[in-house]
């Protein structure tokens, strides 16, 4: 049942109970700590995403100042949505993906140096360790 979502247990006398997997609710109070920390950077900032999400998140040093001004833009345009519709996934996937691009850079990954992907059709065999 709570496979496919939160399920509401409704009580005659007491109030409702809400059974949902663990990991939705640990993503749902990630997701609001991290719309809290963005909106209240924003604040302190006086409305000023871009010094406010740069300020609060020093790893952005990393990103380029394309990549930097793009993450301020997702962040600015997901953590609104987020909020209004109380679903966090989309940001926290957004948010995760630029830390770890920050991370891959910090792990001397070149970002602009241009990626080699893999072709899905073709077999790449790698040597047992």
């Amino acid at each position: 049942m709570a496979e496919n979502g939160a399920v509401r247990i409704t009580r005659r006398d007491a109030a409702d109970l809400v059974l949902l997997r663990a990991g939705d609710l640990e993503a749902q109070m990630e997701g609001v700590a991290l719309a809290s920390k963005i909106m209240l950077a924003d604040r302190a900032h006086h409305g000023d995403s871009h010094n406010a999400l740069l300020a609060t998140f020093s790893w952005t040093a990393l990103l380029t100042p394309e990549d930097r001004t793009q993450f301020v833009a997702d962040m600015d345009r997901l953590v609104w949505s987020a909020a209004e519709l109380g679903t966090y996934r989309a940001l926290l996937n957004s948010f995760r993906s630029w830390r770890g691009t920050a991370e891959a850079i910090a792990d001397g990954m070149d970002p602009n140096e241009p990626l080699d992907w893999l072709d899905p059709e073709e077999r790449v065999e790698v040597p047992r360790p």
